[in-house]
């Protein structure tokens, strides 16, 4: 019980104290790795990351800036039907949101999953983005 206290103190700690957070958030089975969302139950933590207050929650983690980089082996950005099944994006700028960081990026590569062409044509297009945007996270 000591040893877990001890890792979500550090968790916290390290979280807080960055300027620029990076995920590596791939999509598994619609949503994020258990890994990834067991990180988020430790340094999601009210009193420390967000409060309660009459009006709602209020974030505490606020000023950092945030790039999600994401991977997908299918397609979830295109229709509405396919973004209804996106509970990973969505799901940790929502987070993100909550914990009061307003600035959140995503780089994507999706259709991971469909063919070496397609592959080679997402993650050249990701990491076109990334760089891109590699000034603003310096």
């Amino acid at each position: 019980m000591v040893d877990e206290l001890h890792l979500t103190d550090t968790l916290i700690g390290e979280f807080l104290a960055a300027d620029v957070v990076v995920m590596g958030a791939p999509m598994y089975n619609f949503s994020i790795p258990s890994s990834l969302k067991a990180w988020i139950d430790r340094v999601a933590q009210a009193g420390r990351t967000f409060r309660y207050t009459e009006k709602g929650p209020v974030g505490l983690a606020g000023g950092k800036k945030v790039l999600i980089i994401s991977s997908r082996g299918g397609a979830m950005s295109g229709t509405p039907a396919e973004a209804a099944l996106d509970h990973q994006e969505a799901y940790l700028k929502a987070v993100m949101g909550f914990l009061g960081i307003t600035d959140v990026k995503v780089i994507r590569a999706e259709g991971l999953a469909f063919g070496p062409d397609a592959r080679k044509q997402a993650i050249e297009g990701a990491l076109a983005e990334l760089e891109l945007l590699s000034e603003e996270f310096a």
